[in-house]
């Protein structure tokens, strides 16, 4: 008899302990870490949105979403990828001291595979995937492999004062020519023809780069995009875009102090009213929005002028990436699959992102 009370004991321990077991298993939470990089205050705002999206449709994930700025989050990532501690996810810049150093200390997670099951190529635009990865397989990536998925485009376009425009009786610019004409009658009218904040060096980055699209087709430059070993600076249509900008500067086209200037502080000084044009990205949307609302300057965008059409250059802009380190690996790439969807592409385009989703708010996005 005591025999059998001594096993009922046991049993009614094993049930309870077990109930136990599964009341915690059903209700355990995962923290994904998130490091979000951004220098635009809007864009600290809403983005936190993106985190909140996620934990409405996996209850049992919450996620700790920190925003940096551009400055902070590569030295932080630089030490905590060092340290073994980094964030499970991260949205970074494409451009070194970014991802190019990750992937060159081999720190981040190969995410081809998850690429595969998730079709996440034909899910973005036609090619962005693979050209995106592309240039990493000079820094030590495999050809071919996925490091970084972007989930916007930075399309770069050229913003311009009407009313100045207006003032100086000039046309919107379809040449080269009739643009360096322009700049000749802004600043002889004793205004900022070119605006540009190159403090962190992006935007004149994207004139030299653009200016090069002007003069030679893309099509033309696929030896150099396909890291051609024969492949030099020294070659006509990049020495006459230097050119080009080094005299635009010494004939003081360019907004004073500029290189003392980021993009965003660039932009504000063109929304105070004397500055004729300014080369911008898509990223930059939410700002440039905001800033119309502030100060109701009547404005216009126009391709750069080249070609038929004029040029617009649209390339990726941050890509989101998994550390090799990364404790909840499985939650962060089903956060980027979460973000490839076409509510998060419309959700991205009403906050003035252009989405890099396949076929996502073509209207808006024009």
């Amino acid at each position: 008899m005591l025999r059998l009370a001594s096993s009922l004991l046991i049993l009614m321990a094993l049930f309870v302990a077990g109930c136990g077991a599964s009341t915690s298993t059903s209700s355990a939470t995962t923290t994904l870490t998130v490091w979000y990089s951004t220098d635009d205050p809007v864009e600290r705002i809403w983005s936190q949105q993106l985190a909140r999206r996620f934990e409405a449709t996996h209850p049992n994930v919450r996620v700790q979403f920190d925003t940096l700025s551009f400055e902070d989050i590569n030295t932080k990532l630089q030490l905590a990828l060092n340290a073994g501690t980094p964030p499970d996810l991260a949205y970074v810049t494409p451009r070194g001291p970014g991802i190019p150093v990750y992937v060159r200390a081999h720190k981040l997670l190969d995410l081809t595979a998850a690429a595969g099951s998730s079709d996440w190529a034909h899910r973005l635009r036609p090619g962005l995937l693979a050209a995106y990865n592309q240039p990493f397989s000079h820094e030590g990536a495999r050809p071919g492999e996925i490091v970084a998925v972007p989930t916007a485009l930075a399309a770069v376009g050229v913003l311009y004062n009407r009313r100045l425009l207006d003032r100086l009786h000039l046309a919107v610019p379809r040449t080269l020519t009739q643009l360096s004409a322009d700049l000749v009658r802004a600043k002889a009218a004793g205004l900022t023809p070119i605006g540009m904040g190159n403090g962190d060096g992006w935007v004149g980055d994207d004139w030299y780069l653009t200016l090069v699209n002007s003069i030679v087709p893309p099509a033309r430059l696929a030896p150099e995009l396909q890291g051609d070993r024969r492949f030099s600076f020294l070659r006509p249509p990049f020495l006459q875009a230097s050119t080009m900008l080094r005299a635009w500067a010494a004939a003081g086209y360019l907004t004073p102090d500029f290189g003392g200037l980021d993009a965003q502080e660039g932009l504000v000084q063109f929304f105070k009213g004397s500055t004729l044009f300014q080369l911008i990205s898509s990223s930059e949307n939410a700002q440039i929005l905001g800033l119309e609302r502030a100060t109701r300057l009547p404005i216009g965008v126009f391709a750069f002028p080249g070609g038929k059409k004029g040029v617009m250059p649209q390339s990726g802009y941050l890509g989101w990436v998994v550390p090799a380190a990364a404790r909840h690996r499985a939650a962060a790439i089903s956060f980027i699959d979460d973000l490839l969807t076409p509510s998060t592409a419309s959700f991205l385009l009403q906050r003035g992102q252009l989405p890099a989703v396949a076929g996502a708010g073509a209207r808006g996005a024009t």
